[in-house]
C-alpha cells in the first residue's frame, strides 16, 4: 500500500458519514474493505466500493466532545458511541494515534469477539493504515474504529495466558491457519471471521506491548476453541495455488467485502507460513477451484 494513497483518504472520509451498520444489523464493512484493496494494490476499485458502502443505509453517527467522559461506566453502551468516537478522536490529537493503540488494544481485547470479531478487524486496518501514512482521514477511521469496539464491548471467553510465547505474531498466524483449517471443513461466514479475527490480531500484536501480545494470543485461541468447537481441521487442504492476482480480482470483481477481506488475509498469512490451508481458503471463498 502506498504510504500516499489519496483514494484511501477519500474512501475514510466519505466513509466517516456512513453508518456502522446497516438496516439489517450486519456491520458496514466498508472501510475494511476499502483499505484491503489498498493493500492489494487495488486503489482504482476503492472509490466505487466506498461509494457503495456510503449509500448502504442505517444511521450515521457524528463524534461528540463530552466534558469529563467516563469511559469505564460507558464501556459497552452503544448508544454512547458519538461519544466515544470523540473521545478516541481527541486522545489521538492529544497523545498520538500509537500511545491509543498501546493502551487501548489490550483494554478491548478481552471483547476480541465482539460483534463477530468486526471492532477488532475495523481497528486492524485502521492502524494499518495510519502506521503507513499519519493523515486526518486516517486519525478519524482509528477514532470510529476504536470508538465502535468499546461502545459495542462485550467480553468474550474467559482467556488463560500460557505465558509470554517466543513470538506471539507467529503463533498468532498459526491459530489462524488452524482456523482455515476448519473454515475449509465448513466454510461459512461465521468460520471465515475467525481467520480474518486472527489475522486481525497479528496486526495489532505490533502495537502492543509484548506482554500483552501473549494476553491476545490468549484470546484468540479462547475464541477458536469456542467458535470451532466440533469442527475437525481439514488435514490436508485442497492443492491450490498462493493467493494472488486473479484470486484478488475475483474477489474484487465480487463485491463482496468477506471475500476481499479474507484474501489478503490469506495472502498475508501464506507470505508468512507457507501453509497451504490459506491458499485453499482464499480459492475456496472466491468460489475457485
Amino acid at each position: 500500500m502506498s504510504e500516499t494513497t489519496p483514494a484511501l483518504d477519500e474512501a475514510f472520509e466519505r466513509m466517516a458519514a456512513a453508518s456502522f451498520e446497516l438496516p439489517n444489523g450486519f456491520v458496514n464493512h466498508g472501510a475494511m474493505a476499502c483499505e484491503a484493496l489498498a493493500v492489494l494494490d487495488c486503489a482504482d476499485d476503492i472509490d466505487s466500493w466506498a461509494r457503495r458502502f456510503a449509500q448502504a443505509g442505517g444511521a450515521t453517527i457524528e463524534p461528540v466532545a463530552s466534558a469529563g467522559f467516563q469511559w469505564r461506566q460507558a464501556l459497552g453502551s452503544y448508544d454512547r458511541l458519538p461519544e466515544w468516537i470523540g473521545y478516541f478522536a481527541q486522545a489521538i490529537d492529544d497523545q498520538g494515534w500509537a500511545d491509543v493503540v498501546q493502551v487501548w488494544v489490550p483494554r478491548l481485547m478481552p471483547a476480541l469477539r465482539t460483534a463477530l470479531f468486526h471492532g477488532a478487524i475495523r481497528t486492524a486496518h485502521a492502524v494499518r493504515a495510519i502506521a503507513a501514512a499519519d493523515t486526518a482521514p486516517r486519525r478519524g477511521e482509528l477514532a470510529r474504529a476504536l470508538g465502535y469496539w468499546a461502545a459495542r464491548y462485550h467480553a468474550g471467553q474467559p482467556a488463560r495466558s500460557q505465558g509470554p510465547a517466543d513470538d506471539p505474531r507467529t503463533a498468532v498466524v498459526r491459530a489462524a491457519a488452524d482456523g482455515a483449517r476448519r473454515y475449509l471443513a465448513r466454510p461459512n461466514i461465521l468460520h471465515l471471521h475467525g481467520v480474518t479475527g486472527a489475522m486481525a490480531v497479528e496486526i495489532l500484536i505490533g502495537h502492543i506491548p509484548a506482554t500483552e501480545a501473549a494476553a491476545a494470543l490468549a484470546q484468540v485461541h479462547a475464541e477458536h476453541a469456542a467458535l470451532y468447537a466440533g469442527v475437525e481441521p481439514v488435514a490436508e487442504p485442497h492443492p491450490a495455488s498462493p493467493p494472488g492476482g486473479e484470486l484478488t480480482a475475483a474477489a474484487v470483481h465480487s463485491l463482496d467485502p468477506h471475500q476481499v477481506k479474507l484474501v489478503e488475509a490469506c495472502q498475508r498469512g501464506f507470505a508468512a507460513t507457507g501453509d497451504p490451508a490459506f491458499a485453499a481458503a482464499a480459492e475456496t471463498v472466491t468460489g475457485r477451484p
